[in-house]
């Protein structure tokens, strides 16, 4: 189940890198949904990359409870590094 009427919207929380939370931000899980094309970690780096085009919070952790994805579960990238494409 998604975050809210539209499956495809994940609940992103972003932490500080000293472990504190910062923010929880709803993020349109625009990677892939399917293993076959993608990789679970590529597809939540892509989502993030779309919805922070401006670089907002790249130095934080994001961390997903539910994401999206054929093989849903729990993910995390630390201190931005799905801000960059790759």
């Amino acid at each position: 189940m998604g975050y809210s009427d539209d499956d495809s919207m994940v609940r992103v929380d972003f932490f500080k890198p000293s472990g504190k939370w910062y923010c929880t931000e709803a993020v349109k899980w625009t990677g892939a949904w399917e293993d076959k094309i993608d990789s679970i970690h590529n597809a939540f780096s892509k989502s993030l990359r779309d919805h922070l085009k401006d670089g907002r919070l790249s130095d934080m952790d994001a961390i997903c409870l539910e994401p999206y994805h054929q093989y849903s579960h729990p993910i995390s990238l630390k201190r931005g590094a799905w801000a960059k494409e790759g």
